[in-house]
């Protein structure tokens, strides 16, 4: 079992990377989309989807570092505070010239981040054992 309780270093440094995610998200959500983003169905969507989920994976890697729990719940810290990152973003496209939020960009981003928090206690059971 690795030894991830308490590592304040490794901690702050996925804190750093969620924070310096979160920045990239609202930069990219300050410009024009991407021509390709209305030339492919849907692919909007899946882009919310991995963006929110990689912000989730970054946050239960930060938790699962200061407290080392092999299991982090769905409505833990990680999930609400990307949640909270997507509602902030959508309203946020809201005021930007050329940009829209949306109802299903949020839904896009909470799929992703519960997937995230799903597929990270799964394997955290593993990595950690069934009985830790």
């Amino acid at each position: 079992m690795p030894n991830l309780k308490n590592n304040r270093k490794l901690a702050l440094l996925f804190i750093l990377l969620s924070i310096a995610w979160i920045i990239m998200l609202f930069a990219e959500s300050s410009q024009p989309p991407a021509k390709i983003m209305g030339e492919i169905s849907g692919l909007d969507k899946v882009a919310h989807f991995v963006a929110f989920g990689v912000l989730a994976l970054l946050l239960c890697a930060a938790s699962f570092s200061l407290n080392g729990k092999p299991g982090i719940p769905l409505l833990s810290a990680p999930f609400l505070i990307t949640a909270l990152s997507g509602i902030i973003e959508e309203g946020y496209q809201m005021t930007v010239p050329g940009r829209a939020g949306s109802l299903e960009d949020l839904m896009a981003d909470v799929s992703g981040a519960m997937l995230a928090v799903l597929v990270v206690n799964r394997l955290a059971g593993r990595w950690f054992g069934q009985n830790a």
